[in-house]
């Protein structure tokens, strides 16, 4: 097991949270093709929250440099 800087977890954080954002994002693209506001709307809420942790911890990446 290797250990890695803060910053390094912190960015890898980032990234993973940006690829769920992007998925969320998709899948409400894909309801809505298919006629679902329900499951859309329930994927809008989960990709807002993804957005907002991004934002807080992409914050911390710009408070290190």
């Amino acid at each position: 097991m290797s250990l890695v800087s803060g910053r390094e977890h912190i960015s890898a954080l980032s990234g993973a949270l940006a690829k769920l954002g992007a998925g969320a994002r998709e899948a409400i693209d894909t309801a809505g093709k298919a006629g679902d506001a329900d499951t859309a709307d329930l994927f809008t809420e989960i990709s807002r929250g993804l957005d907002k942790l991004l934002w807080m911890i992409e914050a911390h990446l710009q408070a290190q440099d």
